[in-house]
């Protein structure tokens, strides 16, 4: 995408494996110019991590590396990350009016959006959205997890005008494997909703690592992420 002397905007929602949980380091907290994020306050400052600040112990998310990529493809633009993901969501708070099971003040969803029309309202539009989500899900062992992830993503789409914007979804992490979180549906689901929807990109997470908890990447994993997200939004851009 070539923009020149826009704000190209990058919705970041999901759980927390969106939102970040790998430890900050110093290069984390180092302002990259042109990379901005809109903050609690729907005001955007420079992106340091934790980019998405859903709880007090957030962390290094694929986003800002995502961001920083889209930066130095686009000369003279400035990027605009816009992080909506909320910790330990399942996939049902994400539906319209919806709250979090663990909080009746979480409307993850409803949020996305209000914050997502005030970065719209500053004439910006999104380029693509970033969604990695699925855990809690697997955990619960979700057999619906296809047809609820079709109905956020048409949401979305519906309440945004994000017709033709790419959607990304993220696997969830191999390490899962033998856990609680263990349910290899969502996967399977995940790319058959990538197939079956117009717009859609898969990413990987083969080889990544968690930081020690056997469920969230490391912060050189999350950035690794980021690197691959965009890797598939250059290859569905450029099919265009």
């Amino acid at each position: 995408m070539k923009a020149k002397g826009k704000r190209i905007l990058v919705l970041l929602a999901g759980q927390s494996n969106m939102a970040g949980r790998g430890e900050v380091d110093t290069e984390d907290r180092e302002e990259i110019p042109g990379l901005m994020m809109m903050n609690r306050e729907l005001k955007w400052v420079p992106a340091i991590e934790p980019v998405t600040a859903d709880r007090p112990f957030a962390g290094v998310g694929p986003g800002r590396t995502f961001g920083r990529l889209l930066l130095e493809a686009n000369p003279g633009c400035t990027v605009g990350l816009v992080p909506v993901a909320v910790g330990g969501t399942p996939i049902s708070a994400w539906k319209r009016g919806a709250h979090s099971p663990w909080n009746e003040n979480e409307r993850p969803y409803d949020d996305a959006v209000r914050r997502a029309k005030a970065a719209l309202e500053q004439g910006d539009r999104f380029a693509v959205v970033l969604w990695h989500q699925g855990e809690t899900d697997a955990k619960l062992k979700n057999l619906r997890y296809a047809d609820d992830l079709k109905e956020v993503i048409r949401n979305f789409r519906e309440d945004l005008a994000l017709s033709g914007v790419p959607f990304l979804c993220g696997e969830l992490g191999h390490y899962l494997k033998g856990g609680p979180y263990d349910f290899p549906q969502i996967d399977a689901d995940i790319r058959r909703v990538v197939s079956e929807l117009p717009d859609m990109g898969w990413v990987s997470a083969e080889g990544l690592t968690h930081k020690g908890d056997g469920l969230h990447f490391s912060a050189a994993s999350a950035r690794e992420l980021g690197k691959r997200y965009f890797e598939a939004y250059i290859r569905m851009t450029e099919q265009h």
